[in-house]
């Protein structure tokens, strides 16, 4: 019988018909996106018109809300809401900014892809420590913070993880260490999200403040985490490389050992265009870094980068040949940033021995890949077009300002964390998650007297806390299943981990709140 009859004959099947009506996906982040906008067009038919008098950075100013007539929306308005968002409007600024940074940063880590380097790093990094414990663990699981803390390392975490697996079995450890240095790594990278453009980037664009704000206490924050969770793992480690009998994955260790046996490969040597190649990523995240840093707010002294740029703009030769223009340091945003990534795209691309054709074409095939991430900035603009055009977000703003109003600042923000761990566990993407929720979050916070790159930490705290524990979490998944650890057991193991980070985070908060 040939494959398409017996397809038929299962669609013929009423069983089968029975059996496929009750597999339902969950809906993705565009249909959830493009229903919170179809309901915020309701709501705007309901809620009465408001309007709030704007201070000269055209925030909001708590206590003046007043009435006005509503601009009910129809289906035009939600069906051009996202073009509106994406292209920008009088009232609203455009995603493009934005869209194009993540496309190009996609191209940025494709071109890494190509080239190897990372993994061979990473690599190299796990068999030379392999002989002491604790270097091996805090190594590991700071790097996998760093890549979640700059790049949001998400998706690929499974690639890392059966790099990993291997080594440490040969240590005596188990699967389950290796899933804690991957998804607790990465995710307190995320927690403490730096300069990480699909969630630190996309929520400080749509808040209205700088990647920069906000970057200091994030900074320290995943020092102090990371070392957190370094003993976590450590401690669990040498538990269990002690007693093998108190790993919750004993029950199958020798079928581990055989499923992830390391390969005999002996060393394996990074080509010198890798090891450039490697230099050349570590030195573009610094000079993101450095770019960001708002230096004059720090210290309205420290005007260096500025005098710097001013010279070359009125030194004759150096003027014609790199500008008169440039952008210092402390100023940049997704323009500039954009920029960078596509310069050192093609640079690592030439230092890699590629081709120009060949160098184009993995940009574009990176870029290609994260076209829908880029969306759903022009998505979440959407949103803030339908609200501020039926003129209800005043009326929504003024709610939650009477409603929280007698909340200290301390309260609204461990309210607020609460709040954004509940809906994270249900929408774990960062860009999803900051376009449903920031534009109101952030005027929340600036009526309750709590900084924006607060909340932009309290958002970034719950997505990283979230995709520890929730089922919805792609990284963690994928790793359980790749490490054959059932989720129910997972559970149950990590709760009292993440609940201390949970409480950390509270104490974290409570500090930079009340400085």
């Amino acid at each position: 019988m040939s494959s398409k009859v017996v397809s038929d004959a299962a669609v013929a099947d009423p069983k089968v018909k029975a059996k496929k009506k009750k597999t339902r996906q969950s809906p993705n982040t565009y249909v959830i996106l493009f229903f919170i906008t179809a309901f915020i067009a309701i709501l705007s038919w309901f809620i009465p018109g408001g309007a709030y008098k704007l201070d000269d950075a055209g925030h909001a100013i708590a206590g003046t809300y007043a009435e006005v007539p509503s601009t009910p929306q129809g289906l035009w308005d939600v069906l051009m809401a996202p073009i509106t968002g994406m292209l920008g409007s009088k009232a609203t600024a455009a995603a493009i900014p934005i869209s194009l940074f993540v496309m190009l940063f996609g191209s940025f880590l494709e071109m890494m892809e190509q080239t190897g380097a990372l993994k061979l790093g990473l690599h190299k990094v796990a068999v030379a420590s392999q002989k002491r414990l604790l270097v091996l663990i805090a190594v590991l699981t700071s790097v996998m913070s760093f890549m979640g803390t700059v790049e949001g390392a998400y998706e690929e975490g499974m690639v890392y993880l059966m790099m990993f697996i291997p080594i440490l079995l040969a240590l005596g450890l188990d699967t389950v260490t290796g899933v804690m240095i991957v998804v607790l790594g990465t995710q307190i990278g995320c927690l403490a999200s730096t300069i990480n453009p699909f969630a630190t980037g996309i929520a400080s664009g749509i808040a209205g403040i700088s990647v920069g704000d906000g970057m200091g206490h994030r900074a320290l924050m995943l020092v102090g985490l990371t070392a957190v969770v370094i003993a976590f793992i450590y401690q669990y480690a040498r538990k269990v490389q002690a007693n093998p009998e108190k790993s919750m994955q004993f029950y199958r260790r020798d079928e581990d050992l055989r499923l992830f046996a390391a390969t005999e490969e002996g060393e394996v040597k990074m080509e010198k265009r890798q090891k450039w190649a490697l230099g050349l990523f570590i030195t573009t995240f610094v000079i993101m870094i450095v770019s960001l840093v708002p230096w004059t707010s720090l210290n309205e002294n420290w005007t260096f980068f500025g005098t710097f740029t001013k010279w070359i703009g009125n030194t004759p030769g150096l003027r014609e040949v790199f500008g008169s223009n440039i952008v210092p340091f402390g100023d940049w945003y997704f323009a500039e940033l954009s920029m960078l990534l596509l310069l050192m795209t093609f640079v690592i691309g030439w230092v890699s021995g590629y081709t120009a054709n060949e160098i184009v074409d993995i940009t574009i095939k990176g870029a290609g890949g994260l076209v829908s991430t880029a969306f759903v900035v022009a998505m979440a603009r959407g949103i803030q077009v339908v609200m501020d055009s039926g003129k209800i977000t005043p009326s929504i703003l003024h709610f939650g300002e009477s409603t929280l109003s007698s909340l200290s600042p301390i309260s609204f923000a461990i309210v607020s964390l609460i709040f954004y761990f509940l809906i994270a566990c249900l929408i774990p993407s960062s860009s999803g998650l900051a376009a449903a929720t920031m534009a109101i979050m952030a005027s929340l916070s600036r009526f309750a007297h709590v900084d924006v790159s607060i909340m932009i930490t309290i958002y970034c705290m719950a997505l990283g806390l979230a995709k520890m524990v929730t089922p919805t979490s792609i990284v963690l998944m994928t790793c359980l299943q790749a490490a054959k650890v059932p989720y129910g057991k997972w559970v149950r193991f990590i709760a009292p981990y993440v609940a201390a980070l949970f409480a950390l985070c509270c104490v974290i908060l409570a500090i930079l709140v009340s400085i």
